[in-house]
């Protein structure tokens, strides 16, 4: 079923970042200076991605038990990776930038939760976990796990709201350069996960009920983060998530 993936454990040991050395002196000395609408707007971002983050970082061991090839595995185990640093990322701009109260960044996200959709808190919350358990039950089911984990969470929810943030950060009246930085990181990070995720569906040979359910998922998940991500931007989304099941040679389109 599977081809060698070592091409993108490779590519993820040189992509390597540390969370911990970006500057957030400037983010922090501007963010009094945002005003109403865009401090909204930025701390809505943050707290989605805080929340997801912390959420995908836990779950990939599942994934990576299901594998049946040991590059598959080594992928899973590097992408994991990605996923510590992106919740630590994301909660040292929450705690640091932010301000957003809490001994921890569980205590945090109980503040943080309540910025965000009730829809995208059951995607990564409870659709996500409800998934791996099942993978943990039937190895079988890791194709259908890698299309929601890294098609839709990733390819069409977290790179909606990736694009809103940087969108959002041109059009601030104040710079907040740390974090920019780290998202761009996070971005760069989530684009060889997406491209990992896609290959191994690629390789699966879904048939048209499970590509259709795979559309309608994410056109669904476009939306989740309501008013946060403009229904362009969300669009664009899940319109990049239909060329990617195209790119797959599955001529049901």
């Amino acid at each position: 079923m599977f081809t060698r993936y070592d091409s993108f454990v490779i590519l993820a040991e040189s992509l390597q970042w540390d969370e911990a050395t970006i500057d957030f002196a400037p983010d922090k000395a501007a963010w009094s200076a945002l005003d109403d609408t865009e401090n909204a707007q930025v701390l809505g971002l943050i707290a989605g991605f805080c929340i997801a983050e912390s959420a995908v970082s836990r779950y990939l061991g599942s994934f990576r038990a299901a594998a049946s090839d040991d590059w598959v595995a080594a992928c899973f185990r590097a992408q994991a990776r990605d996923e510590y640093r992106h919740a630590r990322f994301f909660d040292r701009v929450a705690a640091e930038v932010a301000a957003i109260p809490g001994a921890d960044i569980a205590a945090r996200q109980d503040v943080l939760r309540t910025l965000v959709s009730p829809e995208l808190v059951a995607l990564f919350e409870e659709r996500l976990p409800a998934t791996a358990l099942r993978l943990v039950e039937d190895r079988e089911g890791l194709t259908a796990a890698v299309g929601l984990y890294h098609m839709v969470l990733e390819g069409v929810v977290l790179l909606a709201g990736q694009n809103a943030m940087l969108d959002t950060l041109d059009r601030l009246s104040v710079g907040l350069p740390g974090v920019r930085r780290g998202v761009e990181l996070v971005l760069r990070d989530e684009r060889w996960h997406i491209g990992f995720g896609t290959r191994l569906v690629q390789g699966a040979g879904l048939g048209h009920d499970e590509v259709e359910a795979l559309l309608a998922l994410g056109q669904a998940a476009a939306g989740a983060w309501g008013d946060l991500v403009s229904p362009d931007a969300a669009e664009k989304a899940a319109r990049i998530h239909r060329t990617r099941l195209r790119a797959l040679d599955i001529k049901f389109f």
